[in-house]
């Protein structure tokens, strides 16, 4: 085994120098093998406290608040099925860099940087965990697609987190158009119905973490949130990469 280690060490640093790491980003060559120079990961904005304790909206300042428990007006005034939602960094010009690539553009390799991220934001509750299920996506979109964005974030997260991954259990039924050019409104109508439990008696009383690229208004992960509880699931997590924060 040590010999094996050292040759695998060997050949790593001549893959290395013959085709040095760039940054997803700028494309610039890097030392490191994260994926991201320093200056780029500079640019990125993490998310921290103080958020919203349901859906994970950062908020601007930090408040005086005797609980610490701190609720944005939207999840005050309909409480959303899921039992809270976390994300790693907000949606700007430096992320979309790695998610668009990611989700359009065949850059598989970019959910190793992300699912990384994200295994670091869950860790508060991760133990409370028992399986990761990805927001599934309808036949017809992976046919298309070739693979399904947040199935590969929950591979490096369960990986990481050593939780199992469920990825047949919540699945889409309806095909759906796109959301992205959708008002609010619409998104909760598109998604509606749009999924279903594939053996439900795999989630029963289990606390369940779902895992998607990004939250945009929350009525996709809502639904899916919606569905597994129905299906008897008790307590349902949310991790996302990135958050859109208007």
């Amino acid at each position: 085994m040590v010999v094996v280690s050292f040759f695998k060490k060997c050949f790593n640093k001549i893959v290395n120098f013959i085709f040095p790491a760039q940054c997803v980003i700028c494309r610039t060559f890097i030392e490191n093998n994260d994926g991201i120079c320093y200056e780029c990961l500079n640019k990125i904005d993490f998310i921290t406290d103080p958020k919203c304790a349901y859906c994970g909206y950062p908020f601007e300042i930090k408040f005086s608040n005797k609980n610490n428990l701190y609720v944005c007006p939207r999840c005050l005034k309909l409480k959303p099925k899921f039992d809270k939602c976390v994300s790693s960094v907000r949606y700007n010009d430096a992320s979309k860099k790695i998610i668009l690539p990611f989700k359009h553009a065949d850059k598989t390799n970019y959910a190793k940087i992300m699912g990384r991220m994200m295994a670091s934001t869950v860790s508060p509750f991760i133990e409370k965990v028992d399986f990761i299920v990805p927001v599934p996506i309808h036949l017809k979109r992976m046919l298309k697609r070739k693979y399904n964005q947040s199935a590969l974030l929950v591979g490096v997260i369960s990986s990481i987190t050593g939780k199992p991954a469920l990825y047949n259990t919540l699945v889409r039924r309806h095909f759906k158009e796109s959301q992205g050019h959708l008002s609010v409104k619409d998104r909760k109508l598109n998604v509606s119905g749009a999924f279903a439990i594939k053996n439900p008696f795999k989630i029963k009383g289990k606390n369940i973490l779902i895992v998607d690229d990004v939250f945009t208004t929350g009525a996709t992960i809502n639904e899916c949130a919606k569905v597994l509880k129905s299906a008897g699931a008790r307590r349902i997590f949310v991790a996302t990469f990135a958050r859109v924060v208007k």
